[in-house]
Formats: structure tokens, sequence, C-alpha cells
């Protein structure tokens, strides 16, 4: 098989593809700027993020590192939106605990500052698994989601079902936990699948990317790809790579007090109307 072509930089593929892009550059500049401002605050060693992390909020603070993407966390024209920003401010207001989000594009960034006990919660695009579990003290679940692959409609090569991805390609965000997810898919097809991931894109980025025709397809949350791919009809996103999972937020390892506060308030939370519209919101 070929070697996967490299993409290429973000910054000459923006130039190139501005026009076709539209809606979807607010999301890109947004995760872009905060890798590079990431980037600019790290330095050698095995944290390469620790030196950058902000200050502890002290007192009831809950900090959260939140990422950046149109399902989690958006800001545009002033205005932040995001269904994960939307609970968890409704977990302030029922609480009545204050809140600080730390917007964040490089999961590594996150995780660190979770180990270093800067972040009490991290939220992403996390699945409830037993790998994962191992790792990291998730909640209960937030929302349901599954993982699919976003690839173009008339791709000559057009997976249809996950099981064709043997001893093919697929990319994924970097530091992204689907990296278990395709391994186990691996074992179940008893093929090699091979995960592309040596990149500091976000999975904003490998949508746009797929779009552009820059990278044949990755694995993303379908959630997100939804959102994402309302910009550009050409994307398919009906091949699922993953049965429906429940989507979780992490707490700081030691917090098992924070983990049950916030299960009991997504426990309640789950049963409202608010809830619900969040979900018709975001997820339809």
């Amino acid at each position: 098989m070929n070697e996967p072509r490299k993409p290429r930089p973000i910054r000459e593929h923006l130039r190139q593809r501005l026009p076709r892009i539209g809606a979807m550059v607010v999301a890109l500049v947004v995760a872009t700027a905060a890798m590079f401002l990431a980037r600019q605050c790290s330095h050698r060693g095995d944290s390469p993020f620790r030196s950058g992390l902000p200050a502890k909020s002290g007192g009831d603070t809950l900090d959260v590192a939140i990422e950046i993407s149109p399902l989690s966390y958006s800001l545009a024209r002033d205005t932040i939106s995001g269904l994960d920003y939307d609970i968890l401010r409704a977990f302030s207001v029922q609480t009545r605990r204050p809140v600080k989000f730390h917007p964040f594009a490089p999961m590594d960034y996150a995780l660190d500052g979770l180990r270093a006990g800067v972040f009490d919660v991290v939220v992403s695009s996390l699945p409830s698994t037993s790998s994962l579990k191992q790792e990291l003290l998730l909640t209960d679940r937030v929302y349901l989601d599954r993982q699919v692959l976003v690839q173009r409609r008339h791709d000559p090569h057009f997976i249809r079902e996950a099981h064709a991805l043997a001893g093919d390609s697929v990319w994924i965000a970097a530091g992204s936990p689907l990296r278990d997810r395709i391994r186990n898919l691996s074992r179940e097809i008893g093929d090699t699948i091979y995960i592309m991931s040596d990149h500091p894109y976000t999975s904003e980025h490998l949508v746009m990317l797929v779009a552009a025709g820059e990278i044949p397809r990755a694995v993303v949350n379908e959630g997100l790809a939804r959102r994402l791919a309302a910009a550009d009809t050409l994307l398919d996103l009906s091949t699922p790579v993953s049965f429906t999972q429940f989507q979780t937020w992490a707490v700081a390892p030691s917090d098992t007090a924070l983990r049950r506060t916030l299960n009991a308030f997504l426990a309640s939370f789950r049963n409202t109307p608010r809830y619900r519209a969040l979900l018709d919101r975001y997820l339809q």
C-alpha cells in the first residue's frame, strides 16, 4: 500500500481553501491560536505543556479545561456556545459554584493540567470505555454519541463499512482516546488499520482537510462531525466506527467527591426540559 500523503501545513491550506471552507473557518482559527499559544509556553521534558499551565483559581472555583470545538466550546462574535459549556453553566447556577473555563486544543495540555492539580475537570470527546477508565476518573454519561468515518461522498475508495478499513489508514486528532477504538477494530477484523496522528491537528482540522481533499478520511465523534459537515455537503458521515457510547468528563484522579457531585447533578439535569432542548440544539 502506498504511504499516505502527509497533509500540507494548515496555514497553506487556509490560504488556498479559505473561500470553500466558509463557516468552518472560525472554529479553525480559534483552535489554531490556542495550539500556538500552548506551544509558545511549552518546554522540553516529560510534560511539555506543564510550564504553560495557568495558576489554579483557588477557593471553591471549579477550573475546567474545555476543548475548543463547535460541540463543546465555541466563540463567535463575543458569544460563547457549546453543549458541554451550557451544561456546566447550568451546574454552576444550580450548585452556586463558580466555574472558570480554560479552552484548549491539544489534549496533552488538558491532561497535564489535570494530573498537576491545576484543572478539576477536563471536557473533551471522552467515551466511557474500560481502557479510559483505567487512566482517568470519569463521570457518568453527559450525553450519547458514537464515532463515524468522515470522508468525501465521491471518493473512489469510499468506505461503506468499518471492516473495509483493513490495511488502510485513518486520521485521528492528536492525543485522542479514539486510538483505542481503532486498535480494537483492527483486532476485530484481524488486520491492521494504520492510525495517522503524528500532527498537531484537532478533529475540526481533520474534518476540514477531508473536505478539501487533503486527507482521505478521519474518525471523529458524530455530534461534532454533524455540526462541521453542515458547512460542506460533500462530506459523508454514514459509516459508523463504533456503537453508541456514553460521553463523559474526566475528573482529577483523587477527587471522588467532585465526581459524586457532578454525577448527582447530571442525573437530575438529564431529566429536565432544558437538557432535552440542548440535545436538540447541538446534536440534531
